[in-house]
């Protein structure tokens, strides 16, 4: 069962007198299945201008010829134009458009075997009339694919395969055989083997084949050779995915066969019957995981400012590889987690809810939204988290004292589901310190009165410079703090024996 791709039906242009010039091409799908119960695809549908553009464009679909077995869902841009006839307006046309008209559901009175026929006629201003057309057929075959089994500890760079398998549990045959469209995430190579299979650079275009002959209800098949990939040294998650239908049916809306320019070299790829079993769910898609790892490399940085101010730090998770994260669309939301504990003495400030602009600062990614948490969780959003790539998030952080000692964390933790399986936990959490600088809180200034204070005195000191994680009274500086000094110098030179008999006086009191 091998063969080459045919292209959907083209029209043929009518006669007319018109000047040399652009022409209307209409693509069609050969046949279009309408199932017994539930709704059929969406048609398919392109048109091209041909030499040159093409002006007031336009598409009328017509099948009447369903009446009492099918009913029309209008998509798209098109318009209805009476029972089971639509009217789609392209205007000026320049290379090709996909229209998608219609979808069509079946009647209580449909069964199984009836036939019909969608018509085309396409018009321009400046270009001939073409026609075109589409068989229907109620019922059809229904192909559904096996699922891919999961995979891992795939050795980085390793090779690894996979088998297609697809069930017709349909009622009808598909007479012309079926068609394979293989798709897979970055990070894999598909070997280029077979010279019935086009194939593209690119692993999420992937490749297709086609399979002649018919396909009979009931029957199951599976490729006579697995597909072989390679997995790149990086990669340490990704997945495989294929989807089976019949030729001349509605393709996937990802099918571009202009996207596909390399054919392969070697033997034929071919089926082979298998038994139907319960095994074909309709999902062709499996995951894979490589022994791969990457070392994720906490960030931390200084709050800085004086005791009082509200200063900005950012802090996140750096990828350091070998491994790249890239987790399956769908299977996760990020790559891991970062956790933020701000450092005693300080307040997280002006945390937004998720998706909301920070005031001042970037989209907040963290839980909980709000001020003043003790710590907050934030997602490594992206879930292609490359070797080198960082992910940060900028906080607000409010100096409310300041505590000896104190330090904040940023400590990177790996998503459970997919794990980077980090062989360096030295680098898991890195510290938020805290450098607080500013003035303290003066004390009152002494009298300079002859009389002497009854009241013990415990003396005057000052601190001065920067104080970083220890503590203590904060500087005193600019004009305040050179009066408080000066004042304090006059009263030990003034009153230096009654400041030694009170300290004196005190000690005697704590001897008794």
């Amino acid at each position: 069962m091998t063969g080459a791709l045919t292209t959907g039906a083209l029209a043929v242009a009518t006669p007319a007198a018109y000047a040399a010039g652009a022409t209307l091409v209409l693509d069609t799908q050969e046949t279009y299945y309408v199932p017994t119960e539930g709704e059929g695809p969406n048609l398919d549908l392109g048109i091209t201008a041909s030499g040159g553009d093409a002006h007031d464009v336009s598409v009328a679909v017509d099948a009447s010829s369903l009446a009492g077995k099918a009913t029309m869902v209008v998509t798209g841009d098109c318009v209805s134009t009476g029972t089971l006839k639509v009217r789609c307006d392209v205007g000026p046309l320049s290379g090709t458009e996909s229209i998608d008209p219609f979808f069509l559901k079946p009647t209580a009175a449909a069964k199984a075997g009836d036939t019909g026929t969608i018509t085309y006629t396409a018009t321009a201003s400046d270009a001939p009339t073409v026609t075109g057309s589409t068989d229907v057929l109620v019922g059809g075959p229904k192909l559904l694919t096996r699922p891919y089994p999961a995979l891992n500890d795939i050795a980085p760079g390793a090779d690894f395969a996979r088998t297609p398998a697809f069930a017709n549990t349909g009622r009808a045959p598909a007479e012309n055989g079926v068609m394979l469209l293989v798709q897979d995430s970055d990070g894999t190579s598909l070997a280029r083997d077979h010279s019935n299979c086009h194939y593209s650079d690119r692993p999420d275009v992937g490749a297709w084949c086609r399979f002649t002959g018919p396909i009979a209800p009931g029957a199951a098949y599976e490729t006579d050779v697995p597909l072989r990939y390679t997995a790149a040294e990086d990669t340490m998650y990704g997945y495989n995915t294929y989807v089976v239908w019949p030729v001349g049916g509605t393709a996937p809306d990802s099918f571009d066969p202009s996207e596909f320019p390399r054919t392969g070299t070697g033997a034929p790829l071919g089926l082979k019957p298998v038994a139907p079993g319960s095994g074909f769910t309709g999902s062709g898609y499996g995951t894979f995981a490589t022994a791969q790892h990457a070392d994720y490399q906490a960030l931390g940085e200084t709050a800085e400012g004086k005791v009082g101010d509200t200063v900005s730090i950012t802090v996140g998770v750096r990828n350091n590889g070998p491994g790249r994260m890239t987790v399956p669309w769908g299977e996760a939301d990020n790559s891991g987690t970062f956790v933020v504990t701000p450092p005693a003495g300080t307040t997280i400030t002006g945390a937004p809810g998720p998706g909301e602009q920070g005031d001042p600062g970037p989209r907040w990614n963290c839980t909980p939204g709000k001020a003043g948490a003790k710590s907050y969780t934030c997602d490594i959003t992206s879930t292609d988290f490359r070797p080198g790539d960082s992910v940060t998030q900028e906080f607000t952080v409010r100096i409310d004292r300041v505590v000896p000692g104190a330090r904040g964390s940023v400590r990177a933790v790996e998503n459970a589901e997919f794990p980077n399986r980090d062989d360096d936990t030295s680098n898991d959490t890195a510290a938020i310190p805290v450098k607080s600088t500013g003035s303290a809180t003066p004390s009152p200034t002494p009298s300079t009165s002859a009389s002497p204070s009854p009241t013990p005195s415990s003396g005057t000191g000052t601190s001065s410079g920067t104080t970083t994680n220890t503590g203590g009274g904060l500087a005193t500086t600019g004009t305040d703090g050179v009066l408080l000094r000066t004042a304090t110098a006059a009263l030990l030179v003034a009153g230096g024996t009654l400041l030694f008999l009170t300290a004196r006086r005190s000690r005697t009191r704590g001897g008794r």
